[in-house]
């Protein structure tokens, strides 16, 4: 699925807003290790989901070949 300029700016956002929503909580839970640890879990892959986000963000597309009888013309 190819990802429009804003549709790539607006995911970027919102892995940003969760990634500090996140943080937040694993500081204010630090007593309770087993919900620490789930949220560090989650925080980890929202930070490789956005790496990956980043990595494509600039990437080019492949080129497409058409040819001519693909358009109904005589090949």
């Amino acid at each position: 699925m190819v990802k429009t300029g804003l549709d790539i700016v607006r995911l970027h956002k919102e892995y940003e807003d969760r990634i500090e929503e996140l943080s937040d909580a694993v500081v204010r839970l630090e007593d309770y290790n087993y919900t620490k640890s789930i949220l560090r879990d989650q925080l980890s892959k929202l930070r490789e989901d956005l790496q990956a986000l980043e990595d494509t963000r600039f990437k080019p597309l492949d080129p497409v070949v058409i040819h001519t009888s693909l358009l109904g013309g005589k090949s």
